[in-house]
Protein backbone atom coordinates (compact mmCIF):
# COMPACT_ATOMS: atom_id res chain seq x y z
CA UNK A 1 0.00 0.00 0.00
CA UNK A 2 1.23 3.49 -0.74
CA UNK A 3 0.55 6.48 1.45
CA UNK A 4 -1.00 9.51 -0.24
CA UNK A 5 -2.20 12.91 0.83
CA UNK A 6 -5.42 14.66 -0.18
CA UNK A 7 -7.03 17.90 0.88
CA UNK A 8 -10.66 17.80 2.00
CA UNK A 9 -13.04 20.41 3.39
CA UNK A 10 -13.63 20.24 7.14
CA UNK A 11 -17.31 19.46 6.60
CA UNK A 12 -16.42 16.51 4.36
CA UNK A 13 -13.93 15.19 6.90
CA UNK A 14 -16.56 15.40 9.64
CA UNK A 15 -19.04 13.51 7.52
CA UNK A 16 -16.45 10.87 6.59
CA UNK A 17 -15.54 10.33 10.24
CA UNK A 18 -19.19 10.00 11.20
CA UNK A 19 -20.00 7.43 8.52
CA UNK A 20 -16.81 5.45 9.16
CA UNK A 21 -17.60 5.37 12.89
CA UNK A 22 -21.11 4.01 12.25
CA UNK A 23 -19.57 1.30 10.06
CA UNK A 24 -16.94 0.59 12.72
CA UNK A 25 -14.04 1.10 10.28
CA UNK A 26 -11.36 3.74 9.97
CA UNK A 27 -11.88 6.79 7.83
CA UNK A 28 -9.02 5.59 5.61
CA UNK A 29 -10.68 2.22 5.09
CA UNK A 30 -13.97 3.88 4.24
CA UNK A 31 -12.23 6.08 1.66
CA UNK A 32 -10.42 3.05 0.14
CA UNK A 33 -13.68 1.11 -0.14
CA UNK A 34 -15.47 4.10 -1.65
CA UNK A 35 -12.75 4.67 -4.24
CA UNK A 36 -12.70 0.97 -5.20
CA UNK A 37 -16.49 0.95 -5.60
CA UNK A 38 -16.40 4.04 -7.82
CA UNK A 39 -13.58 2.62 -9.95
CA UNK A 40 -15.54 -0.62 -10.51
CA UNK A 41 -18.53 1.42 -11.66
CA UNK A 42 -16.34 3.46 -13.97
CA UNK A 43 -14.76 0.42 -15.58
CA UNK A 44 -18.08 -1.36 -15.92
CA UNK A 45 -19.75 1.67 -17.48
CA UNK A 46 -16.78 2.33 -19.72
CA UNK A 47 -16.90 -1.20 -21.10
CA UNK A 48 -20.68 -1.13 -21.47
CA UNK A 49 -20.55 2.14 -23.36
CA UNK A 50 -17.83 0.78 -25.62
CA UNK A 51 -19.79 -2.38 -26.41
CA UNK A 52 -23.02 -0.44 -26.95
CA UNK A 53 -21.38 1.78 -29.55
CA UNK A 54 -19.43 -1.02 -31.21
CA UNK A 55 -20.34 -1.48 -34.86
CA UNK A 56 -19.13 -4.18 -37.25
CA UNK A 57 -16.48 -3.47 -39.84
CA UNK A 58 -17.88 -2.34 -43.17
CA UNK A 59 -16.84 -5.65 -44.76
CA UNK A 60 -18.90 -7.59 -42.17
CA UNK A 61 -22.01 -5.42 -41.97
CA UNK A 62 -24.15 -7.78 -44.10
CA UNK A 63 -22.84 -11.01 -42.57
CA UNK A 64 -24.66 -12.92 -39.85
CA UNK A 65 -22.13 -13.49 -37.08
CA UNK A 66 -23.43 -16.92 -36.02
CA UNK A 67 -23.46 -18.26 -39.57
CA UNK A 68 -19.95 -16.93 -40.14
CA UNK A 69 -18.57 -18.58 -36.99
CA UNK A 70 -20.41 -21.85 -37.69
CA UNK A 71 -18.92 -21.91 -41.19
CA UNK A 72 -15.40 -21.41 -39.86
CA UNK A 73 -15.93 -24.11 -37.22
CA UNK A 74 -17.20 -26.53 -39.84
CA UNK A 75 -13.93 -26.14 -41.76
CA UNK A 76 -11.68 -26.39 -38.70
CA UNK A 77 -9.66 -29.56 -38.24
CA UNK A 78 -9.11 -28.70 -34.57
CA UNK A 79 -12.82 -28.47 -33.77
CA UNK A 80 -13.62 -31.59 -35.81
CA UNK A 81 -10.85 -33.54 -34.08
CA UNK A 82 -12.01 -32.53 -30.62
CA UNK A 83 -15.60 -33.57 -31.33
CA UNK A 84 -14.72 -37.09 -32.42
Amino acid sequence: MQRTQIYLDESLISELKEVAKTLNISMSEFIRQSVKRELRKYHKNGLSEFLDTLEPLESFKDIDAREYVDEIRAKSRIVKGSLE
